[in-house]
């Protein structure tokens, strides 16, 4: 059995600059990641992957995932706190801990009964193909979904971020994170959600400060016709215009759109070798609370977003990249006003 792994790609020191304001959180703003249905996650490399078939793999590994906790490793990568919380049971539940407790994670899940989903992610070198399969997870009670509540409510000061990301497991309500997102709003948390299906649907009633969907996400969502970036730039603008202070759209390869009041910006994808993509839209997501933290300006943002998700691609499995490599790629992102 691998051993899990708690490493970054690459280790760094933090040595980004500070720019100025587009967003003035509080002083000593904290991240704080929910995160209802992890997993571990086992990545295979398998060379000449193929179904109905024997397949061998050439390499294996451990990580602790599930959206949130992968944001709340890239944070930690990068030199920014965070508190990661949600729902953790069983021996995967008590890997996933043991793995933030070695990496200086702050964290503090609600323990279920049920135990915690591994996911399997199989890479093949030769095709460049990525397969993801995902368990559903076990179900939680209603007792569970009220101690996380409280545990959040908690947890989450004035100020704060707040980001719902991931699937919900079952006994989890659609809705239950936008009526978690409401309430946070009204004590002046700021909340992102890096949601999709019914639970976007649903969190977009709290008008959340930022919403970060992919494009066939949004276009899911929306039931927009197509991906184009014209069409995307489009609803992401009418997002804005319903209330959503931030709508970022991660393109995979061709980059990202971001979208505020100012209008929309687009950074094109920066070719590169890449070894996994699980946790690639993770990454992007951490670089844009990252950045609103550390009050970066609107391109600066983007440029950081999409060169933390291009430096995580060249990581193994749901691995974060360091700093160092972030700081190569954002010279190479170019961001534009796309209308």
């Amino acid at each position: 059995m691998p051993r899990l792994s708690t490493k970054a790609c690459s280790a760094a020191d933090l040595t980004t600059d500070r720019l100025h304001a587009t967003v003035q959180p509080e002083e000593h703003t904290m991240i704080i990641t929910v995160t209802c249905n992890p997993a571990l996650d086992r990545s295979l490399t398998v060379p000449q992957f193929s179904a109905d078939a024997v397949n061998r793999a050439t390499g294996s590994r451990l990580d602790p995932g599930g959206k949130g906790v992968n944001v709340s490793k890239v944070l930690n990568a990068i030199g920014a706190e965070s508190i990661a919380t949600g729902f953790l049971g069983g021996s995967a539940g008590s890997a996933i801990a043991s793995a933030l407790d070695t990496l200086g994670i702050r964290h503090d899940f609600v323990r279920v009964a049920g135990e915690t989903r591994t996911n399997l992610k199989i890479y093949d070198p030769v095709r460049t193909t990525y397969t993801d399969i995902n368990e559903p997870g076990d179900p939680v009670s209603a007792e569970d979904i009220a101690k996380l509540e409280e545990k959040l409510l908690a947890l989450a000061k004035p100020g704060d971020l707040v980001l719902f990301a991931g699937s919900a497991p079952k006994g989890l309500a659609e809705n239950t994170t936008a009526r978690w997102a409401k309430t946070l709003k009204k004590r002046g948390v700021l909340v992102a959600a890096d949601q999709d299906g019914g639970q976007l649907n649903a969190v977009l009633s709290a008008k959340p400060f930022l919403i970060k969907p992919n494009d066939n996400e949004l276009k899911e969502l929306l039931a927009l016709p197509d991906t184009e970036l014209t069409t995307l730039s489009q609803a992401a603008l009418q997002l804005v215009r319903s209330g959503i202070a931030h709508v970022a759209i991660s393109l995979g390869e061709r980059g990202a759109l971001f979208a505020d009041e100012q209008g929309v910006l687009y950074a094109e994808g920066v070719r590169v070798n890449a070894v996994s993509t699980v946790g690639a839209g993770d990454a992007l997501t951490a670089a844009l609370l990252y950045a609103a933290q550390q009050n970066f300006t609107r391109e600066e943002t983007l440029k950081l977003a999409v060169a933390t998700a291009t430096a995580k691609v060249t990581c193994p499995g749901s691995s974060p990249p360091s700093m160092e490599m972030i700081q190569r790629y954002r010279d190479q992102v170019i961001v534009t006003a796309f209308q």
